[in-house]
């Protein structure tokens, strides 16, 4: 049971699809709420998760540790809109913080394990690539 959870943490796939959620929520602010010009931050982040899928590895990693450093500085916000009901200027999103805030946690901790994992060499895909290159 551990080593399934773990397994699901330190899958890059599930971190893309997870990044993917976030991005296609931003796109659809950029359009109801910012404006198209937010699109300018959200579509190379977008870019940078999907380049990181399809190369995975230690490029990989590297690829999505620029978003997930990104994240981070999110985390006060995150933690602000939670504590006072507010997000910090974004009072437009209300409720929507308290489901917002969890999963955007939860991405940031799926990042950090997949890129520790395909760093390390120890994911699933980097041992089925090598051992297909052995054969």
């Amino acid at each position: 049971m551990n080593m399934a959870i773990m397994n699901f943490l330190s899958d890059i796939r599930n971190a893309a699809i997870a990044n993917a959620v976030i991005v296609v929520f931003h796109i659809y602010i950029a359009f109801a709420v910012e404006g198209v010009d937010f699109l300018v931050i959200v579509l190379p982040i977008g870019g940078l998760i999907a380049a990181a899928y399809l190369v995975k590895g230690k490029i990989g990693a590297a690829l999505l540790a620029v978003p997930t450093l990104g994240y981070l500085f999110v985390v006060p916000s995150l933690y602000e809109g939670l504590t006072t009901g507010s997000s910090g200027g974004d009072d437009h999103i209300g409720w929507g913080i308290y489901i917002l805030a969890p999963f955007w946690l939860f991405t940031i901790l799926l990042n950090i394990m997949a890129i520790v994992a395909e760093a390390r060499g120890t994911s699933k895909y980097v041992t089925s690539v090598s051992a297909a290159r052995e054969a």
